[in-house]
């Protein structure tokens, strides 16, 4: 697959644009909350970002877009290194922003309802077991092979 710098940068860009909505999820959920809740809100968003980063660096890119070897599953590129290539690079940076904005979209709906502890469980259960396996199980569908738009 041969990827010019050009695709690399297009990546980086659409990665930068959902990171936005981390800032902007957590603008809107600390601006509907009583004023006594909103640090609290804004707090859950930059730990629940934290936590979905290094679980998905650790081992969530490795399970979703390492190499299998049973078929289903990646068993490589755990703890994924830098010195990959900016290709790898610029893909795991836009995968942990769609990770992390998912597990942001659930402190919305969980905001002045939850403890900082309780919240801080479930988003670990979030990205490190529920959106990895939906990845996974969804991903196979659409594989190298296979194209998302036909």
């Amino acid at each position: 697959m041969d990827t010019s710098l050009t695709d690399i940068f297009w990546v980086l860009i659409c990665a930068s644009l959902v990171f936005l909505m981390q800032a902007g999820f957590t603008c809107l959920e600390s601006g509907l909350t009583r004023s006594k809740n909103s640090i609290n809100v804004a707090i859950k968003n930059i730990t629940d970002f934290g936590i979905t980063t290094i679980l998905f660096w650790s081992f969530g890119f490795a399970l979703m877009f390492g190499t299998t070897s049973s078929g289903l599953v990646g068993s490589t590129d755990f703890i994924l290194s830098l010195d990959k290539g900016s290709e790898i690079n610029s893909f795991f940076l836009f995968e942990i922003m769609f990770c992390a904005t998912s597990v942001t979209i659930v402190s919305g709906a969980t905001a002045e309802r939850l403890r900082f502890s309780s919240y801080i469980i479930i988003s670990i259960i979030l990205a490190g077991l529920i959106y990895l396996s939906l990845g996974i199980g969804f991903g196979e569908e659409y594989n190298q092979e296979h194209s998302m738009a036909g």
